[in-house]
């Protein structure tokens, strides 16, 4: 079951507790409707600009459970994760990965501390962390402080899982394009989270859901709706077994509608089968959900690899699909499921703050801590981060974008309830995307097993997990170790943000280097890359709309004298830093000049005319 979720009643003649799906009694009579495919007419769907979205006709989204961006990519290469250059620091001292503990015999800075631990051994997949409720997030994000997870929710809340345990993850995102700047929107477990992501809000005419209760039914408009009314064709892909996780059943308007074709793309349960079928033949909606059985979830502590394999089935249909040149999978998590994460996620305004039924307080809804998000798709071929900030409105937002626009300039199937804020906050994850130079291949990915079942064909990986004798991890007191980040790296995609050990390449084969001219006096030259060299690493510092570039080496920051680039003690954020999506490359200008990013005869310069510069995330 979900771990330490709220207001939720559990069976006890269905293995594992497997949730009551609390539906309308009318949704009996949908059933005999849902084994067609969607029938609503597809129209054509012309982006309101000539974005290149026009070259997408399907999108595929598939929501799993509980796991935040640091419990699964932490050790990845290319991402922001244990290797953050510009991770907080704490009033002791300790950056954010020391987080204090008092249980900790370890002591750093005068504070007992526990540092992310990895969950190890034959059940560390089934190996449950912290706990995923409003409270206990609004605890270990301290007020914004980010320092509170170990007595805020739990020591467990710090372990995390390595490429040898999430193989199969670890390659899908190398093969396509990770996000790591990706939040829950709220600061609570799945409904809320999973309630934003289907109608682009958790609050609305008074009432905040802040848990996962499902009574009264929710009053507000759903994005489907909006689908259908613009003519898109769209369908909820479940199981009879969807632990309870499909967002439109805690709705009114989809309870109350009346048995037909509307509802049965809604509640009805047109399983996964029927999309791995819908996918083979190619008659698959413009748009479809994917809500996954219990097992399969990825919710603790049901096993990953069990979650691994769905994503297989998953993925290859899509790859394997006639519709694969044009289809776009957006694979992400509802939310952190009470794992750790170091980066501190941007806070509403005041103005959007809530009162907390639990105890009365004034608090934010969110956004809570990162969430993994990977999209698949041939535009995003090609082991890429993508760095700017986004949230479940930002997967809304891009459909608005996707519709496309009326002739007055308004969306054809808006979001219309995405606050302002999060509107000047987010991503509408266009830039995900290079729709210059798709890649049509297909990767070769790991093979994952098919999860055990019980002899009546239930899931069963999680009570095999469970049912061995090795101990589960706990906090490593005494005997603590950094984590280990793998080397590599990742090209980078969107607009830059803070947290990684960068490379800026005027080329594919050259980039920008510091090299020592005498013994105390260093000059920047673009040399051959590659070298997994810290003489090409660079690091960014974000003050509004400009940024300081510095030299991870020598501490010293790029400026300008005249039209010379040169290297000194770091100032004032002197650059603007703007990406260009036709490339994938970055356009470098000095902001009180105007005057750009060059790349000369092997010696940067200020220049009129810009020299592209592609950007790599690096860990040497």
């Amino acid at each position: 079951m979900r771990c330490n979720e709220y207001n939720k009643t559990y069976p006890q003649s269905i293995p594992y507790t497997m949730k009551v799906i609390t539906i309308a009694a009318a949704i009996t009579a949908v059933l005999s409707v849902v084994s067609a495919a969607p029938a609503t007419k597809k129209v054509n769907v012309d982006a309101a600009a000539p974005t290149g979205l026009e070259k997408i006709k399907y999108f595929v989204y598939f929501m799993q459970e509980n796991r935040s961006f640091d419990h699964y990519y932490g050790t990845m290469a290319g991402v922001r994760g244990f290797k953050d250059p510009n991770v907080g620091i704490q009033a002791n001292g300790n950056n954010l990965y020391y987080q204090p503990d008092p249980n900790s015999s370890d002591v750093k800075n005068g504070t007992k501390y526990l540092l992310p631990f990895q969950f190890k051994g034959n059940r560390a997949g089934c190996t449950a962390g912290g706990s995923n409720g409003w409270t206990q997030n609004h605890a270990a994000l301290n007020g914004g402080l980010n320092n509170n997870w170990p007595s805020g929710n739990s020591p467990m809340s710090m372990g995390y899982e390595n490429r040898t345990q999430i193989p199969f993850h670890f390659a899908l995102a190398e093969a396509f394009t990770i996000g790591d700047m990706y939040f829950q929107s709220v600061t609570g477990p799945t409904n809320p989270n999973r309630v934003v992501w289907m109608s682009g809000t958790n609050s609305y005419g008074g009432y905040t859901l802040e848990d996962n209760t499902e009574n009264p039914l929710l009053k507000w408009n759903t994005y489907p709706q909006n689908l259908t009314k613009a003519g898109v064709s769209w369908q909820v892909y479940q199981d009879n077994d969807n632990f309870d996780d499909n967002a439109l059943a805690w709705f009114s308007y989809w309870n109350g509608l009346p048995a037909g074709t509307e509802k049965s793309k809604g509640l009805g349960f047109l399983g996964l089968q029927d999309f791995y079928n819908h996918a083979g033949n190619g008659t698959l909606p413009q748009v479809s959900f994917i809500v996954g059985p219990t097992e399969l979830s990825e919710h603790p502590s049901n096993t990953p690899m069990a979650g691994a394999w769905l994503q297989q089935q998953v993925v290859n249909a899509v790859m394997h699909s006639p519709l694969w040149n044009e289809t776009a999978l957006i694979i992400n998590y509802d939310e952190s499921g009470g794992y750790y994460d170091h980066v501190v996620p941007p806070q509403a305004p005041k103005s959007d703050w809530v009162k907390d039924k639990f105890n009365g307080a004034t608090v934010p809804i969110g956004y809570g801590p990162r969430v993994p998000i990977v999209c698949v798709s041939p535009f995003c071929r090609g082991g890429n981060v993508f760095t700017e900030v986004a949230d479940h409105t930002a997967t809304l937002r891009l459909l608005e974008e996707w519709v496309g626009q009326n002739a007055n300039g308004s969306y054809k199937a808006p979001a219309s309830l995405i606050s302002a804020w999060s509107r000047k906050t987010t991503s509408s994850l266009i830039n995900l995307f290079d729709f210059e130079n798709p890649d049509y291949s297909i990767p070769v990915l790991p093979t994952v097993s098919k999860p055990a079942q019980t002899s009546s064909g239930a899931w069963d990986p999680t009570e095999m997990c469970n049912a061995l004798t090795d101990p589960k991890s706990t906090p490593p007191y005494g005997k603590q170790t950094f984590p280990v980040v793998e080397t590599g790296s990742l090209k980078v995609r969107g607009a830059l943000t803070e947290g990684r050990n960068l490379v800026l390449s005027p080329t594919t084969s050259t980039s920008l280097h510091v090299v020592a001219s005498n013994a105390k006096t260093h000059e920047l030259a673009v040399k051959s890359k590659d070298t997994k060299s810290d003489s090409e690493v660079f690091i960014i510092n974000q003050d509004g709309d400009n940024y300081s570039i510095k030299h991870s080496q020598t501490g010293k920051c790029l400026n300008a004298s005249g039209n010379s680039i040169t290297l000194n003690a770091c100032s004032a954020a002197q650059w603007k830093i703007a990406y260009n999506p036709k490339g994938t490359t970055y356009q470098i200008t000095h902001a009180a000049s105007g005057k750009h990013f060059s790349a000369g005869s092997g010696k940067p310069k200020l220049s009129k005319t810009a020299t592209p510069v592609h950007i790599y995330s690096v860990n040497y």
